[in-house]
């Protein structure tokens, strides 16, 4: 196992960073951490912390200066924009951003945060998409979109330097009773969940604390490459709705799209779901983790439904539901 004493962490203010940390804290404390994150709220606080956007000169060479063994690139606008320009410049050019700090300072390790997403939704047979499965994320959900280029940009970063093991991890969707983003609206807040033209879609999550593990082990193990991080269970969208004591309902999917698209297009309160994501609530895109499993030895400590659950725990959340 390769020996890290020093690690950079971009977005260490994030769902996925502050969980990160607190593996590290927990199960690795010899290891020195620099968080980089514009936000300037951290529950669990890195050794140094940066309060810079990572597209800035200073935050690479805030990297580059603290010469870490890994770099974790976190850092990735998950809150739907309508501004894409802006989305698309935080999230692309603040990846190639890392990337040259990357290949100034030369660390041991880069692992990029990418996401299940990125295999897009369509109809599955068999099992979930394994790594090597063709990437095929949705042109009108930029998120995911995104999230292809960025894999790009990695898969040329590695071509490239060889010396440096680079891995991307695709996780599920993230659980966690501190989890707050606009995925909260979709499964927590709405009144009933929707089977588009009666399709019972299944999803899969991941608590936070396994996809920090997860992440550790890649690590630990100096992986390359991509790794799914899930469970390999899976909920359905009546299995949700059960959970949340509310109703699921069919609808048709046309009906459903054009729903989202005025809804976004006026700026309607109360749930803001990108049109785009649609598609991903009508089809699957069910992942297996074997490969961290055979590689790692990994497996997750929580199922879907644990980590789902999770995000039943909080008390803002357990008051949507009362209202």
């Amino acid at each position: 196992m390769p020996s890290l004493n020093r690690m950079a962490v971009t977005g260490s203010g994030g769902l996925y960073g502050q969980a990160l940390l607190g593996e590290i804290r927990k199960n690795h404390p010899h290891i020195h951490v620099l968080g980089v994150d514009v936000g300037t709220h951290h529950a669990i606080k890195p050794d140094v912390l940066c309060h810079y956007d990572i597209r800035e000169e200073r935050a690479t060479q805030a990297i580059v200066d603290y010469a870490p063994d890994a770099i974790i690139h976190l850092a990735y606008a998950v809150q739907p924009q309508r501004n894409q320009k802006q989305m698309r410049s935080i999230n692309i050019d603040g990846t190639r951003a890392v990337l040259a700090a990357a290949a100034a300072c030369q660390p041991k390790q880069l692992l990029v945060a990418s996401s299940g997403t990125v295999y897009g939704a369509r109809p599955q047979a068999g099992g979930g998409y394994a790594e090597d499965a063709p990437l095929r994320p949705s042109s009108q959900y930029y998120y995911a979109r995104d999230k292809g280029v960025v894999e790009s940009d990695v898969a040329s970063f590695a071509h490239i330097h060889t010396d440096i093991a680079v891995a991307i991890t695709r996780p599920a969707i993230i659980c966690s009773p501190q989890a707050k983003n606009f995925l909260l609206d979709i499964f927590l807040t709405v009144p009933f969940l929707v089977l588009p033209d009666g399709r019972d879609t299944a999803l899969q999550f991941i608590h936070a604390e396994d996809v920090a593990r997860g992440t550790m082990a890649i690590l630990m193990h100096a992986g390359r490459g991509p790794y799914n991080l899930t469970p390999e269970d899976s909920l359905t969208q009546t299995q949700l709705a059960r959970a949340m004591g509310i109703p699921a309902i069919r609808m048709p999917s046309s009906m459903l799209m054009s729903i989202a698209w005025v809804w976004w297009a006026l700026h309607l309160p109360w749930v803001s779901v990108p049109p785009g994501l649609v598609s991903y609530m009508c089809y699957p895109w069910l992942m297996t983790g074997n490969r961290l499993h055979n590689e790692c030895g990994f497996s997750c400590n929580h199922s879907s439904a644990e980590a789902f659950q999770s995000l039943l725990m909080t008390d803002e959340t357990m008051s949507a539901h009362t209202r």
